[in-house]
């Protein structure tokens, strides 16, 4: 086959792909799984009843506590005011605080290293900004090529945030790494708001930095219950429609070449020439001497050659008059068909981005069972969905495994509160009050049972795992 995979795009694929890994890999004792994914997440719980007032703890900056200005401009201020942040070294060093064991985090040498005073209130003036705009040049320069580098700085922030919550809770001090965790919250949403779907990944994977912190402070004595701090957070907690749309418009941002292919006013030239000039475009970004033949005439020859019948018949297939078709120049036929039949398997996947997850039913792996076909069979005229869906999938699943994680906490804290009023776990989840939320990957209620004094609170499979978590009462 003719086709050349670019590797910047292939890198954005693989980025996504190696955050999507890293999601999906819980850390140690998270809701989602532990480790081992045959073994339950085991949580120690001691009762405590909610707040007074209900909503004295929130995990997002209130309006009274929301300031204009660009957030964006205050994360860059950390960076420049502390060098730290710049030396990977350092930054390595403070990298796994945030789920290290909480008496690990006790030792003066850890609090010499978050001694970060400036930098954190940097982070958590940041955090409280009533917007963000990260002024990508989507519209400027190809969007395939655009450079990211704000989200690892973001992701180091997440880490260190997370770290200084968890010192705090190891300390006891659980009102100030409940504010702290809203520092970490709003942060990651203001990555997420980010225009593209790799923002939206790497804001889910800080959110479930703050997760892990979470889980770990509802288990200890006198912590108190997050249930309506939890149930005020947005659902989804990650909006990923701004990235959606972006990445529904990539195509185009990288290739203007790619619009108004449907023109009678342009001869076999110029379509000529636009074909080979995608064409060059891709092999650019995958092969560094492509310019040594990209230019010959053969690749367009090559093409219709090979393409033009798939291309005539798919354009035939989606109602366009044959005789149109066949006034049109091969070069024109080829591009057209092309992007047809991207947009078409495209949009097959992107629609059920649009319905709640439990309402998909087989739809989305319908649509990845026809990409896999397309792919297979070579159907494609330049696999243009080939290099660019795949992933996909896995990012709508990812999103609702994130508010999987909050929803299994507010569960958790739900109980608490029934542990609290009885003195032991519920029989059913029919008892609790407040409600438990259900399940946002079914739409349905958690499956519960009581066995002994252990509560086991579970969730079906979501890419290959499931929700397993064992609940006892701290003696």
């Amino acid at each position: 086959m003719l086709w050349h995979a670019s590797p910047v795009i292939r890198r954005s694929v693989v980025l996504m792909a190696t955050l999507l890994a890293g999601l999906a890999l819980p850390a140690r004792g998270q809701l989602t799984s532990s480790d081992d994914r045959e073994k339950p997440a085991r949580l120690s719980i001691h009762p405590q009843g909610e707040p007074v007032p209900a909503l004295k703890y929130q995990l997002l900056p209130t309006m009274l506590e929301r300031r204009p200005g660009n957030a964006a401009v205050d994360y860059g201020k950390v960076t420049a005011e502390r060098p730290l942040f710049s030396d990977d070294a350092a930054r390595e060093a403070t990298s796994e605080l945030w789920q290290a064991p909480l008496e690990d985090l006790k030792t003066p040498e850890v609090r010499e290293r978050l001694d970060l005073r400036a930098a954190f209130h940097t982070l958590d003036r940041a955090a409280r900004r009533e917007s963000v705009d990260w002024q990508l040049p989507i519209r400027d320069e190809p969007f395939y090529t655009i450079l990211l580098p704000e989200l690892q700085q973001m992701r180091s922030f997440g880490r260190l945030v997370a770290a200084r919550a968890r010192m705090q809770i190891a300390d006891g001090q659980y009102d100030d790494a409940v504010e702290t965790l809203k520092t970490g919250y709003a942060l990651s949403r203001h990555v997420a708001a980010g225009p593209t779907l790799i923002h939206a990944l790497v804001g889910m994977a800080i959110a479930d930095m703050m997760n892990r912190q979470i889980e770990d402070l509802i288990q200890q004595p006198g912590a108190p219950n997050l249930y309506w701090a939890l149930a005020s957070l947005p659902r989804p907690f990650i909006d990923i429609r701004g990235g959606m749309e972006a990445e529904k418009s990539a195509l185009y941002f990288s290739y203007p070449m790619l619009q108004d292919l449907e023109r009678t006013d342009r001869g076999k030239e110029y379509w000529a020439d636009a074909l080979q000039e995608f064409w060059r475009e891709f092999l650019k970004l995958s092969d560094s001497d492509a310019d040594s033949f990209v230019g010959q005439p053969v690749v367009v020859a090559a093409l219709s050659l090979k393409g033009y019948p798939l291309a005539k018949q798919v354009l035939v297939e989606q109602g366009m008059p044959i005789e149109k078709v066949e006034a049109m120049p091969v070069p024109q036929v080829i591009l057209l068909a092309s992007i047809r039949l991207y947009e078409r398997l495209r949009d097959d996947h992107f629609k059920w981005f649009y319905v709640p997850y439990g309402q998909h039913g087989d739809g989305l792996r319908q649509a990845e069972e026809q990409l896999n076909r397309y792919q297979e069979q070579q159907l494609e005229i330049i696999p243009i969905a080939s290099m660019l869906l795949p992933a996909l999938s896995a990012v709508r699943s990812t999103t609702v495994r994130s508010d999987r994680q909050i929803t299994a906490l507010q569960a958790v804290e739900a109980i608490r509160m029934h542990a609290a009023r009885t003195g032991k776990l519920p029989a059913a989840l029919a008892e609790v009050a407040p409600p438990v939320p259900s399940d946002p990957v079914t739409g349905k209620p958690f499956e519960y049972r009581l066995e002994g004094d252990t509560a086991h609170l579970e969730g079906p499979i979501l890419r290959d795992r499931p929700l397993r978590v064992e609940i006892t009462l701290a003696k």
